[in-house]
């Protein structure tokens, strides 16, 4: 849906990152592949995004999932030089949960640049790979999961995103709490400047901004904004706001704004601040 993404190219996401920073706001971009797609046309086209970025005067990384590049270790090597050369961080995106294993193998192979991975509350072994990640050297992004883990007994996904939250305290490379849910994203942020980890709230283009924007201003906590784009649809934190009273107006205004809903909502959300 054109809401919930900048669009299918990579000029569109730029200036997306550049209205947002105009806006005081710090952004992730990431690519969706298309399903046929090969890892060598998915590698360049990040590889494109970090050339484009290192003559840009933006606070951006650039987001990649390593299912797009087929697990290949030397393509993760050529994107982790070219976040290194423009001085960007290089964020690996949560898959299934069958998949993190590998994905933190490797993570684990010597690199260039500042990575960055993400642990789902879902997931209980997300309260170690918390320890893992303190020593491997990479930024954090906390997000409640889309996938349960085998076996899940029923993980209240809420409860876990703070354990992951309390074992990242401290963490030296920063986290990054990205969830809508305003009061959990309150009391994330909460515990984590309490215990003077550096931290920042990151919240998807297209879904709800100003009740959590909010939520981190008042703490004093930088926000960053994940932009999609390629050639994914609306994103599965659609589904986690169906239960708000709020919800079906604001997917209603998908239908009649457009992408243009989510400028409205971070202007009125400069106007409270």
């Amino acid at each position: 849906m054109a809401a919930y993404r900048a669009g299918a190219d990579l000029d569109e996401a730029l200036a997306v990152v550049r209205r947002l920073a105009g806006y005081g706001l710090a952004a992730t971009i990431g690519y969706t592949a298309e399903a046929d797609q090969r890892p060598r046309a998915v590698a360049d086209t990040h590889l494109a995004a970090f050339e484009r970025l290192a003559d840009e005067a933006v606070d951006c990384q650039v987001s990649v999932k390593l299912s797009a590049l087929g697990f290949d270790g030397e393509l993760l090597a050529e994107l982790d030089a070219a976040a290194a050369r423009s001085s960007r961080v290089l964020h690996i995106d949560a898959l299934a949960p069958e998949t993190v294993s590998l994905s933190l193998r490797l993570m684990d192979a010597p690199h260039e640049g500042q990575r960055g991975t993400t642990l789902p509350g879902r997931w209980r072994r997300s309260v170690h790979d918390a320890a893992l990640a303190e020593r491997l050297g990479l930024l954090v992004r906390v997000v409640k999961g889309q996938w349960a883990e085998p076996g899940d007994d029923g993980i209240d996904p809420a409860a876990g995103f703070l354990r992951v939250v309390d074992a990242l305290r401290g963490h030296r490379q920063g986290v990054a709490v990205a969830t809508h849910d305003a009061p959990l994203l309150a009391e994330s942020l909460r515990r984590l400047t309490a215990s003077g980890t550096p931290c920042s709230a990151e919240l998807f283009f297209g879904l709800p901004f100003r009740g959590p924007a909010l939520a981190a201003r008042r703490l004093g906590v930088p926000i960053r904004v994940y932009v999609p784009y390629g050639h994914g649809g609306a994103p599965y934190g659609v589904a986690d706001v169906a239960g708000h009273p709020v919800a079906a107006w604001w997917l209603l205004q998908d239908v009649v704004l457009g992408m243009d809903k989510t400028w409205r909502s971070i202007r009125r959300s400069r106007a409270h601040l």
